[in-house]
């Protein structure tokens, strides 16, 4: 056997073991009204994704989505794989940013960003390491998707940050995925990007989330946009 058959078989592999954790989940799910009543097909497929990335059932009833996201987020992608123009993305993390697959759908050129390992400085002390460096990110990228793994002060920026450059240039992000976790700041920053209109949005409330949650919600985006 070849390496390009072993590749070829795990990949299988790993398609069948995808196939069978989302049979889990519909099985999981198959009573519960909250998530066969309010998600579109397009939104219950990225609920699925998260919950498969993570094993918590919980996002089932906390992830939401404004202006009608998903279908959006998904018809973006197949745009951009129309037009053979690259997808910009900008991360938080490195461990977000390593989370997108570049895999699922091999129609579309991916360009993932993240500027963390960056040496941003400031005078305002106030101002986390993840705030300057997503600031730099979206100042520099201008991209067409933000995706917020991991801190809450990077998604208030994010927030901040463009609408002022909406005001000046006219840009705005086609979608924030934001998903940060932890105690402090983060069931209160997605809050606040749920409740504000001026953006297309997918997250989800309290205080789990996660790296690999809203990566993995980029890649059911990416998948429904074969």
């Amino acid at each position: 056997m070849n390496f390009n058959d072993s590749t070829s078989n795990n990949t299988g592999k790993g398609e069948e073991i995808y196939k069978k954790s989302i049979a889990i989940i519909d099985s999981l799910l198959k009573d519960n009204r909250y998530f066969s009543e309010t998600y579109s097909e397009a939104e219950k497929s990225v609920v699925k994704r998260v919950i498969h990335a993570t094993s918590d059932i919980r996002y089932a009833e906390t992830v939401f989505f404004t202006n009608d996201s998903a279908k959006k987020g998904i018809e973006l992608i197949r745009e951009k794989a129309f037009r053979k123009e690259p997808l910009k993305i900008v991360c938080d993390s490195e461990m977000t940013k390593a989370g997108i697959s570049r895999n699922i759908n091999k129609n579309i050129l991916l360009d993932l960003n993240c500027y963390i390992g960056a040496n941003y400085k400031t005078d305002d002390s106030d101002v986390t390491k993840s705030a300057l460096s997503i600031r730099a990110a979206i100042s520099q990228i201008l991209p067409n998707i933000i995706v917020i793994g991991n801190a809450p002060t990077a998604l208030i920026e994010t927030m901040d940050l463009c609408k002022r450059l909406y005001e000046t240039t006219d840009y705005k992000p086609s979608l924030i995925v934001a998903m940060p976790v932890g105690l402090v700041g983060a069931a209160e920053s997605k809050t606040i990007l749920h409740e504000d209109n001026f953006y297309s949005s997918i997250g989800n409330f309290g205080n789990i989330g996660g790296s690999s949650s809203a990566a993995s919600a980029i890649n059911a985006l990416l998948r429904e946009g074969l």
